[in-house]
């Protein structure tokens, strides 16, 4: 059965409102016949006590846009947020059929369409809906729904493949924006390093939804301290790491004992030049001390680093990225290894930050 917020009342948009009160409700069900605004197929306007009021669909009926199943999180998720821009005086719809690309955003505000995700969604589905609305000017904000409250600070999280693809801002810097609507809380995860797998160090930050701009606030740069607790993170992922690499059976085809030999590393004890925290890291699929000694066996070779990106010698996030964008990091992790391989590891911290600080402004 699927469940909406918007329904059609003799051929004109009605969305539910916090200000409705349930007696309200109760008589326009009484009084009133609601369609579905995509299919214009009957919808009942429920007024229950666990859910929040919203219209269902008839089991007989089926919609296809929008189809997926809602849950109380996510009707409450867009209720919230519809408050918040109506509380700004900023014209919004919600679940506003497009039906140029026969897509409902969860919300439409100015020229971005708003949308909520609550549940495990495939990551083509995310760039898909994206991809159709930039075919209409529209521009996609994606909202992950949650209803956990995480520690503020530097910590490790999980982020999985389709949560991926909501990143917003820039390819080097990028965030994941989430909303508790339980709490009115914007969750930010800033500063994002790729570690392997779904495990990421991020800076989580928490906004509560009455100090929320539109658009949405972006997160700042971490502090040098803060870099300084990135590394030491990151140190600790890259020795978890090294220690799983110590019992490969295959060693002529583990990438890192084949690295290794080639840079004449002790495996037990690798350089901390090796599986830095970089802005524009998470661009590569392999862990961090992985492609950085691909980078560094480049150098060492003679060999310009951008050939790891021609000869497809590391694996690439998204393969319809701006290859630009990915040398860039490449170039700068080049900078940190040249200026840095014979200095102090104070020294190659002081680099590297200069290095991020500088991606920030770009």
């Amino acid at each position: 059965m699927i469940h909406i917020l918007t329904a059609l009342d003799k051929g004109r948009l009605f969305t539910l409102q916090a200000y409705h009160t349930r007696q309200e409700l109760i008589q326009l069900r009484r009084d009133r016949t609601f369609l579905c605004p995509a299919c214009e197929a009957p919808v009942v306007l429920k007024v229950g006590t666990t859910k929040i009021p919203h219209f269902a669909h008839l089991q007989q009926f089926s919609c296809t846009p929008g189809s997926e199943p809602e849950t109380p999180l996510h009707l409450l998720g867009k209720s919230r947020l519809a408050s918040f821009f109506q509380d700004k005086n900023i014209p919004v719809h919600v679940e506003c059929y497009l039906p140029q690309i026969k897509q409902r955003p969860d919300l439409l505000a100015k020229k971005s369409a708003i949308e909520i995700q609550c549940s495990k969604l495939p990551l083509e589905q995310v760039v898909k809906r994206s991809q159709g609305y930039a075919k209409i000017g529209l521009h996609a904000i994606w909202i992950r729904g949650t209803k956990c409250v995480p520690a503020p600070g530097l910590g490790l999280v999980q982020i999985r493949p389709f949560e991926r693809a909501m990143f917003r801002s820039r390819p080097l810097h990028p965030h994941l924006l989430q909303f508790n609507p339980n709490h009115s809380l914007f969750i930010y995860y800033s500063n994002l390093f790729y570690v392997q797998g779904n495990r990421w160090i991020a800076k989580v930050s928490l906004l509560p939804v009455k100090e929320q701009v539109f658009p949405f606030a972006v997160p700042k740069k971490l502090t040098k301290a803060e870099y300084v607790q990135a590394i030491s993170l990151m140190r600790i992922e890259n020795n978890k790491h090294i220690r799983s690499q110590l019992f490969a059976k295959n060693r002529m085809r583990n990438p890192f004992w084949r690295l290794s030999y080639e840079l004449r590393l002790d495996k037990e004890a690798i350089p901390e030049i090796f599986g830095l925290p970089l802005a524009g890291g998470h661009l590569f699929l392999e862990h961090p001390l992985i492609w950085q000694m691909k980078a560094a066996l480049m150098i060492e070779s003679g060999k310009p680093v951008e050939t790891l990106l021609t000869e497809r010698l590391v694996k690439i996030a998204s393969s319809g990225i701006d290859m630009r964008t990915p040398l860039q990091v490449l170039s700068a992790y080049e900078t940190i290894y040249r200026n840095g391989h014979s200095e102090c590891f104070s020294e190659v911290m002081d680099i590297s930050y200069h290095l991020l600080a500088k991606a920030w402004e770009n």
